[in-house]
């Protein structure tokens, strides 16, 4: 029935049906939705659209708009509880009469419809408060408050509620929501009047409870602010208060740290820089240097003389100026080590050659290098090497290669007695070169500092000869010079 856009069927047993000619859909109502009885009998519509329809267990009264049903037995005065098919009328002083088991039902609809409207519905009331499952008591009663304290540290509640309507209580409908924590409704009938929140934060809430009327609107409601006070530790201030100084602390810490870490570095650069001095000034090299000198001189050999005296001297200059700075150009590093070379080999021209091969690095551009790494490792190769050679004259090459612009890796090469042969004629065996272990030392700081791995090996050159030679690769750390001028 109804026209062409608002289609409505009475379904045997299936309840009410809604039909949209547009799209061929259909919407269903039963009592689930609220409908006294699914076995429909008759259906009329009164003036204000709303549908009267008999049923098999009293009529229900359906509002279209508000998809809401009001039924009527014999609680409400209706004196007919079952009908029958096709047994319906409507006058048109919109009186309906609706046949049944027992006679012949009739009313006016509209006057119906006025007196519940203007009935007053019943109200709500808060019949219990609790926390954790205990009942909290306020100093007045807890229907009589419109805002609920919780203590410190509370995270949870139970209200429980009712509409006070003793003759209509089963028919209420009732539906609540916590505004601040979710928005929507929930809806719930009158067996189950409890709500229950868990897990909130310290905030203000408020609580929001409806009801429906007669007719089925919701009309009633109340509402109740929840308040759960901050715990001193969770209010902003003392957050924003624990943050800032849980960062300065941090921060404290870290420049404490750092600057820590940075003085302990410049010391031990600072020692490692003397004792390299000291190292390179080997005693056992000046005391010779003198004894050759005063031997020139005692053979009336001034030439020599002089000529010794102006390369020591120079080669002391050289060595004094590059260990002032940590960084020096890799020409001055070549100076001293071919000075150095130039002195012994004037002391023991018979006893071995030299080659110094850097021909690469200089040619590929300006580099500066960290001082005074060679020079101890050349000094062994001529002191503990090819001075110890009897029948032949040995040979010492120092060469240089380019790795990248942060290395340089010089080998030196001697084919001298070897390190196991050297080691027993040493008049102390167990002596270990105090040169080689600043050395060592001063590239593990290196490598500390800069987060590199510059290493040193030692190796012998011819393993299964007798005067084996030996082998030293050390990585020198380099800087590429962007501005030759600039030295």
């Amino acid at each position: 029935m109804g026209d062409s856009n608002d289609i409505w069927i009475a379904l045997m047993g299936g309840g009410l049906g809604h039909l949209y000619p547009e799209t061929g859909k259909m919407e269903l109502f039963t009592t689930a939705e609220g409908l006294s009885n699914n076995v429909i009998y008759s259906i009329l519509k009164d003036n204000g659209g709303n549908l009267w329809i008999s049923t098999n267990n009293g009529i229900s009264r359906f509002n279209p708009k508000l998809k809401l049903f009001r039924n009527f037995g014999k609680s409400e005065g209706l004196l007919i509880n079952e009908f029958n098919s096709d047994s319906y009328f409507k006058a048109d002083d919109g009186e309906m009469f609706f046949g049944g088991v027992g006679g012949l039902v009739g009313f006016y609809p509209d006057s119906i419809n006025s007196y519940m409207i203007h009935s007053t519905p019943p109200p709500i009331l808060l019949t219990d408060f609790s926390v954790s499952g205990v009942t909290r008591h306020f100093k007045k009663a807890v229907y009589d408050l419109d805002t609920l304290v919780l203590e410190k540290g509370d995270n949870n509640f139970q209200i429980t509620f009712a509409g006070i309507d003793f003759q209509n209580s089963e028919k209420i409908k009732y539906r609540y929501r916590l505004l601040g924590e979710n928005d929507k409704w929930i809806e719930t009938d009158y067996r189950n009047r409890r709500i229950n929140y868990a897990n909130v934060t310290h905030k203000d809430y408020r609580l929001e409870i409806e009801s429906t009327n007669e007719i089925g609107e919701w009309k009633n409601n109340i509402s109740v602010i929840i308040r759960i006070p901050d715990r001193l530790i969770e209010t902003l201030w003392a957050r924003i208060t624990i943050i800032i100084i849980s960062l300065s602390c941090l921060i404290y810490f870290f420049i404490y740290y750092i600057n820590h870490l940075k003085l302990k570095a410049r010391q031990i650069q600072d020692q490692l820089r003397m004792e390299s001095l000291r190292g390179q000034m080997n005693p056992h090299f000046i005391f010779n240097s003198l004894n050759s000198i005063n031997y020139f001189i005692s053979k009336e050999d001034k030439v020599s003389a002089n000529h010794y005296i102006a390369d020591f001297s120079r080669l002391i200059r050289s060595i004094l100026n590059n260990l002032s700075a940590e960084y020096i150009p890799f020409k001055s590093e070549l100076e001293s080590i071919n000075d150095y070379l130039m002195l012994e080999y004037l002391r023991f021209g018979d006893k071995f050659d030299f080659k110094i091969d850097s021909d690469n690095i200089m040619k590929d551009g300006e580099y500066s290098v960290f001082p005074g790494l060679v020079q101890p490792f050349i000094e062994n190769a001529i002191w503990h090497g090819v001075r110890g050679l009897e029948h032949r004259r040995g040979f010492i090459l120092i060469k240089f290669i380019l790795i990248s612009d942060v290395k340089i890796q010089c080998i030196i090469e001697d084919d001298g007695i070897g390190r196991k042969l050297a080691n027993q004629f040493r008049k102390d065996p167990g002596h270990k070169s105090r040169g080689i272990a600043i050395i060592l030392e001063r590239i593990r700081i290196i490598n500390n500092l800069s987060k590199s791995n510059y290493k040193v090996f030692i190796e012998d050159l011819y393993s299964h000869k007798e005067d084996s030679g030996t082998r030293v690769t050390i990585d020198l750390p380099v800087k590429k010079i962007t501005n030759p001028d600039g030295f």
